[in-house]
């Protein structure tokens, strides 16, 4: 063999062992991600969180699903405020990964990639658009999450592209520090994260009802939910790859709970 060819070989070789060894550092560094994020959030749940027993249930749930008055949790937000005051919320969905501490900052990048504490993960936290009412009294209150390749944090809301798993899962919970609410899911579908999806102030009733209409109308299941101006929504975000720019969302009305 010519020595150029062996010195572009041996260039070759060292060059593939460099991706290998570099693609298997990246791949122990994000699962190493993954599960001191799990590690976390379990604690954050251990820690602040109760599950409630024997409470009282409605049948309003769909084919099968129980609805209950209350909250199935019990979040102390005394203990939560004093480890991080920017904490609004706990959002709970039963039988899911979804049970996390919900914040806001004054922009929308200081919790993108930490935890409540301030460690940075690429994880980061649930929280609500900087713009949005921190107690959920605007008429569309935007939660955004991440789409994270292990499932966790909001992956599991594009589930509810299927009528089957809505069916089954149609109410999350949200814990505030002043009230509870389950949220009543009537909308899911791909969006683009540009759209009126995200308006959060409205003109008019007249203007909030022509949004309600929009949303409902680009379902991709069916819901009995009964939505009407009066009414708060929390509109869930997260990163879908359908097309530039696409974003799932699931909405749901606010009925305050015990």
């Amino acid at each position: 063999m010519k020595k150029p060819v062996k010195i572009v070989l041996i260039v070759l070789c060292v060059i593939f062992l460099l991706i290998f060894v570099y693609s298997g550092y990246k791949l122990i560094s994000t699962l190493h991600e993954y599960k001191v994020a799990e590690d976390t959030y379990n604690k954050i749940s251990s820690d602040y969180v109760s599950t409630k027993k024997g409470q009282d249930k409605d049948n309003n749930g769909g084919d099968g699903n129980q609805i209950t008055e209350s909250s199935p949790v019990d979040v102390d937000f005394d203990a939560l405020l004093n480890q991080c005051q920017d904490v609004v919320g706990w959002l709970y969905l039963e039988n899911t990964v979804i049970n996390y501490p919900v914040v806001q900052a004054e922009d929308n990048f200081y919790y993108l990639h930490r935890f409540i504490d301030g460690t940075y993960n690429a994880s980061g936290s649930l929280f609500l658009d900087c713009t949005c009412y921190g107690d959920f009294s605007g008429k569309n209150t935007v939660l955004y999450g991440h789409n994270m390749n292990d499932g966790s944090m909001l992956a599991s809301i594009r589930n509810y592209n299927d009528q089957e798993y809505y069916n089954e899962h149609p109410v999350m919970y949200l814990n505030t520090p002043t009230q509870n609410y389950k949220i009543e899911i009537f909308s899911a579908y791909t969006t683009d994260a540009e759209s009126d999806t995200y308006k959060m102030f409205f003109e008019s009733e007249d203007d909030f009802a022509h949004n309600l209409d929009d949303w409902r109308v680009q379902s991709l299941v069916s819901t009995n939910v009964d939505v009407s101006v009066d009414d708060h929504v929390i509109t869930l975000s997260t990163c879908t790859y359908d097309f530039y720019n696409a974003r799932f969302v699931v909405q749901g009305k606010l009925t305050p709970v015990n």
